[in-house]
């Protein structure tokens, strides 16, 4: 009797974990969309972007050294609140990179987006080493992405 119940339900477990295999990848993918859709477009490129970020991550430093809360507010105001690029982030990618790229996307928006608010809140209330600290995180974050994607943008 055992027996015949694991032979019906192989057939089910098979099906059930080529959903938990494509599942998150459809996800990652509608959700991709739709983080960039929530964005404000901007007549930019990724790489515009990129460069705006990297300003924005220069006032949040600035504002840290010169101990200046509305400095470090600006900075990551411009980081959180980021525009989205006139076209879609992932078509710097090759095609074999695009889905695994959406995916990033969606997780560092998060990180950076937890890291630049650690830097204000602790700025907000003059905890300047506390504020370097989370800065020195949110830069390892950034990093971290341009380190794994850099090279594989289509230039």
């Amino acid at each position: 009797m055992q027996n015949k119940l694991g032979r019906c339900f192989k057939p089910v477990i098979a099906l059930a974990l080529s959903f938990a295999v494509a599942l998150p990848v459809a996800l990652a993918q509608q959700n991709a969309e739709a983080l960039v859709a929530s964005k404000r477009p901007a007549d930019m490129s990724y790489r515009d972007l990129m460069q705006i970020l990297g300003r924005a991550l220069n006032w949040v430093q600035d504002g840290i050294l010169l101990q200046n809360k509305q400095l470090v507010r600006e900075g990551v105001a411009v980081i959180v609140n980021h525009p989205a690029p006139r076209h879609k982030p992932w078509t710097i990618m090759e095609a074999a990179d695009q889905d695994s790229f959406k995916q990033s996307l969606l997780a560092y928006d998060k990180i950076l987006d937890a890291k630049a608010n650690a830097v204000a809140s602790a700025a907000e209330k003059s905890e300047w080493l506390e504020a370097s600290a989370a800065l020195a995180e949110l830069q390892t974050a950034c990093v971290s992405c341009h380190t794994q994607w850099q090279h594989k943008a289509r230039r």
